[in-house]
């Protein structure tokens, strides 16, 4: 993220304040369901985190053609950074140390200068036995870029608190015509906020303050979870807060019912994401989504 500490707040408060709910009485799922919008005419579970980050050098093109070749229904997570010219690029830190052979953050670079780094350099498939991708001419995508890559793959696009992000996201958005493609998410709540007030026709992931009052009224139970309506369509947890929340099969069941999609995001291992799947969870985001769709291919067989 853009800022460490803005980060950690946003955690912490996912972390610590639903703790308070732990003892509330557990509401039996309703029936109703709100329209949905385009972008959930399909099943989206299998979910390529970053691109896939674990398979090809992550947020790249290569990644996400690579992904939607070999699964068309595919899910595209990515992050969304402004470059100094005002640029939307796809990275998730703040730097691009982590991932090419420059150094520095992205938001001091101009596109140009961000479009010269190797972004295949740091990529290993076997802990630094081989870097496959180095001067391959992998670059940092744009989010221009990567919608018009695979022009019918929905992407979950996650703004990064760097300032300004959201109107020229929205921009590249509406100028691709993917509304109805797009899920967008963020750990801070104002640029949900403010995305909803420009574009409401989006998909939205809860921002943590709407995800804790959703969970609040859930665990409340009554005529509060009756009378809820939903403000997104998605919430999305890291597995760890699920056992740290101690969210339950059937308060994910009772989610889903309201017409709350459940995500989980991001389980790597085979045990990790066999868990994950117990929970029939709406959606998955994983480092290896061929991992995933193995395990999906099994349990298909398997009914």
């Amino acid at each position: 993220m853009g800022s460490c500490s803005m980060r950690c707040s946003a955690l912490v408060t996912w972390f610590i304040l639903p703790c308070v709910l732990l003892g509330a009485e557990r509401p039996e799922a309703t029936s109703s369901r709100p329209k949905d919008k385009p972008f959930f005419a399909k099943p989206f579970l299998l979910g390529a985190h970053r691109g896939g980050a674990k398979l090809w050098p992550e947020n790249t093109l290569l990644a996400f053609r690579s992904a939607a070749k070999r699964w068309p229904d595919v899910l595209l997570e990515t992050d969304a950074r402004l470059t100094a010219d005002g640029h939307v690029v796809l990275l998730h830190d703040d730097t691009v140390d982590r991932t090419t052979d420059g150094t520095g953050p992205v938001a001091e670079m101009t596109l140009a200068e961000v479009k010269k780094l190797d972004a295949g350099y740091r990529f290993t498939p076997d802990r630094g036995k081989t870097f496959p991708y180095r001067g391959k001419g992998v670059q940092i995508a744009t989010l221009a870029e990567a919608l018009a890559a695979v022009p019918d793959v929905r992407f979950e696009v996650e703004l990064k608190p760097c300032k300004g992000v959201t109107e020229p996201t929205l921009r590249v958005i509406r100028q691709a015509g993917a509304e109805d493609r797009v899920l967008l998410a963020s750990f801070d709540s104002r640029l949900i906020f403010q995305a909803r007030r420009i574009a409401p026709q989006l998909a939205y992931c809860h921002e943590f303050l709407g995800g804790l009052s959703m969970l609040g009224k859930l665990r409340s139970g009554g005529k509060q979870w009756a009378d809820y309506q939903p403000k997104a369509k998605v919430l999305s947890l890291m597995r760890e807060m699920l056992s740290r929340f101690k969210v339950t099969p059937a308060e994910i069941r009772a989610m889903q019912a309201k017409g709350i999609y459940f995500q989980i995001h991001t389980p790597n291992s085979r045990q990790a994401i066999q868990q994950a799947l117990d929970l029939n969870p709406d959606s998955i985001l994983t480092d290896r989504p061929d991992l995933l769709a193995e395990l999906i291919a099994e349990r298909s067989r398997s009914r």
